[in-house]
């Protein structure tokens, strides 16, 4: 589908934007820091790619355990090059225990007719992210390829199968999904801008409920809770030597036991959101938003960790997708914002998973071009609001790209191979699997 806002895939996986250059302190890494955990690499089991795409649309872009299975991620809906426009895309899950991977139907019903129809995909170009929503697994319609302008896609599964659902108005990009209150929240790049609507039926019907913002990047990406509030969050313009705006914006959204809602449009900097972290821009380079010039910033990988809300930053790229940038946390309306200290300041956080009494964070550091070193960390959920430090090295393994996306079950590690545009290795989309005894 066309993108709401047109772009050229314009960045370099190693350096972000060409012509932008990321100023993070790198501060220096102990042998003894980076001896404390094994290196797994010869204990990895390559259990293959399901994907039938082009390698780019294989990136695993997410990976979500849900009743004993690993949900897998991939696609590719940048109206760019490579692989650009991917769908319609298979629901793959590894079952491991069967030891293999599997495809799961999706039916739709019409609602006039009540016609069922059975695919073996979405009707969508990517599938960017599984959601948990109050014990039930739903996928939000990333770039619709049905219905198409009109409507935006929902998927939820029900059984052995998803139930696609085509009836969020102008979700042509249906970013992300929350359950708050007792009803569903849906954000949106729609064609009115970043849209937040809600349904009261369990997704049976949407109604318009508020918009992030009329300025930036008009589009909708995450929602998350922080205390007892749902944020809606659209991007945030980093901060860049010679250029004044680094403004983002949010909407807040509370519930009273009574059931009355308030909003409260909030404006954030970049330096705010994202303290420590700067660009310089060429300064030949024309300055258009998410395209070239000054970044853009959205939240990657929002989880709340015991009364903080840990978060990625990452510069837009691709159209849709991302370069990852730190990792940072807040506390209640983003007070206290943080930088995470991982022992390796090099290491590049990609992704989070919450289990329990620890947080782990996935991420990895580009050694030469075919030559990643991946790393996993953890932390303790009971002393995690105290500190940014407290992070300590799980293991690493190397491998000739950057693992884009993890799991874990029963101890047992789980990892999605991902490329940038650049450089695509025939490796993106493979599947690897660490068991518990091997770390």
């Amino acid at each position: 589908m066309k993108a709401l806002i047109r772009k050229v895939s314009r960045l370099c996986a190693g350096l972000l934007l060409i012509g932008v250059v990321s100023q993070v302190q790198v501060q220096q890494v102990t042998a003894q820091q980076l001896a404390a955990a094994p290196d797994v690499s010869s204990n990895m089991t390559v259990l293959g790619s399901p994907f039938k795409k082009a390698p780019y649309a294989r990136n695993v872009w997410d990976m979500q355990l849900f009743d004993g299975k690993i949900y897998l991620g991939h696609g590719n809906s940048s109206n760019n090059a490579p692989s650009s426009n991917a769908g319609p895309v298979p629901i793959y899950y590894w079952d491991p225990a069967q030891n293999k991977f599997s495809v799961q139907d999706v039916t739709y019903t019409n609602p006039a007719t009540g016609r069922v129809t059975t695919n073996v995909y979405v009707m969508d170009e990517q599938i960017d992210s599984f959601k948990v929503l109050n014990g039930e697994l739903y996928i939000p319609g990333h770039d619709s390829r049905v219905p198409g302008w009109a409507y935006g896609n929902f998927y939820r599964l029900n059984g052995d199968h998803w139930d696609q659902y085509m009836n969020i108005p102008g979700g042509i990009h249906v970013y992300d999904m929350a359950y708050y209150k007792g009803k569903l929240y849906a954000a949106l790049g729609a064609t009115a801008g970043p849209l937040i609507y809600v349904s009261s039926d369990q997704g049976s019907s949407w109604a318009k409920f508020d918009s992030v913002s009329q300025f930036g990047i008009m589009r909708a990406y995450n929602l998350f809770e922080l205390g007892d509030k749902l944020f809606a969050s659209s991007a945030t313009a980093g901060k860049t030597q010679g250029i004044p705006n680094e403004r983002g914006y949010m909407t807040s959204i509370s519930q009273a036991g009574s059931g009355a809602i308030q909003t409260a449009k909030l404006n954030f900097t970049s330096t705010q959101l994202f303290p420590g972290l700067s660009w310089v821009v060429n300064k030949n380079e024309p300055n258009v938003p998410g395209v070239s010039g000054q970044p853009w910033l959205k939240l990657l990988r929002t989880t709340p960790v015991n009364d903080r809300l840990l978060y990625i930053p990452g510069i837009i790229y691709n159209d849709h997708q991302s370069i990852p940038q730190g990792l940072f946390s807040a506390g209640a309306d983003f007070q206290n914002v943080r930088k995470e200290q991982l022992p390796n300041t090099a290491v590049l956080p990609i992704d989070i998973l919450e289990r329990g009494e620890k947080v782990y964070v996935l991420g990895y550091v580009k050694e030469a071009t075919g030559q990643y070193t991946n790393y996993v960390y953890s932390k303790n959920t009971g002393s995690f609001p105290s500190t940014g430090q407290g992070w300590s090295e799980v293991f690493h393994f190397q491998r000739d790209t950057f693992a884009r996306s993890f799991e874990e079950l029963n101890g047992d590690f789980y990892f999605g191979l991902g490329s940038y545009a650049d450089v695509i290795p025939a490796s993106t989309g493979t599947i690897l699997k660490l068991s518990a005894g091997a770390y």
